[in-house]
């Protein structure tokens, strides 16, 4: 595992940026082992070599990726929830969302408001945000009436420092049902570990971690 700055650009305006936004990077072994299933594009060139920041933006203007998620996840798709929606819709809504995404989660990261899409994963998290990290995501779009993109990160310190473990396209109203969301819930978990381990609490912390993480590569 490793960790990729995405905003600030550089290395060295870390201290003096008022928020911070990091990536994990997962290694294929790494996918596989959290339950990606080993024929999906994702562990395949030229997707692996993404981090969790990047990678979700890459795949979701992959048609081949897309057609791949619809029929793994017809199921839920066809539902209520999904208000049935057909893979050619999914394709487009998808497909046309895209731009003002990526372009609404780097404008808040330069105006120093990130911390504003973000919410806690539930209400225990929220509880112990003022004394600890939390589990936070991020919604992103409008499809069908629902904000369909999540984006999962750790909250390493409220309004300061976040690092980005992962994103999906939500396709049931719980976690918990599907496997795409079930796979998102272990990198979360497994980064938090991580990070409890190193003692990794506030911005000022996560930057030591940082560095000492890249100096090993």
């Amino acid at each position: 595992m490793e960790y990729d700055l995405i905003y600030p650009e550089r290395l060295g305006q870390m201290i003096d940026t008022p928020c911070i936004v990091a990536a994990v990077y997962f290694n294929e072994d790494e996918l596989i082992s959290l339950g990606i299933p080993e024929d999906s594009l994702e562990v395949q060139e030229p997707f692996w070599d993404y981090n969790e920041f990047q990678k979700p933006f890459e795949l979701w203007a992959s048609p081949k990726f897309l057609s791949d998620y619809y029929d793994r996840y017809k199921t839920f798709l066809q539902q209520e929830y999904w208000r049935e929606i057909t893979e050619e819709e999914f394709l487009t809504d998808v497909s046309n969302s895209l731009i003002n995404n990526k372009k609404e989660l780097i404008d808040k990261m330069e105006s120093n408001e990130f911390y504003s899409l973000v919410e806690p994963l539930d209400d225990n998290e929220e509880i112990k945000r003022l004394i600890d990290s939390i589990k936070v995501k991020i919604k992103q779009g409008i499809i069908k009436g629902h904000h369909p993109f999540r984006f999962y990160a750790i909250e390493i310190e409220e309004e300061k420092c976040y690092l980005i473990t992962g994103a999906t396209i939500k396709v049931h109203k719980d976690m918990g049902k599907a496997m795409n969301t079930i796979i998102e819930l272990r990198k979360l978990e497994k980064v938090y570990r991580i990070l409890e381990t190193n003692d990794v609490k506030t911005k000022e912390s996560f930057i030591d971690f940082f560095y000492k993480e890249n100096s090993k590569k």
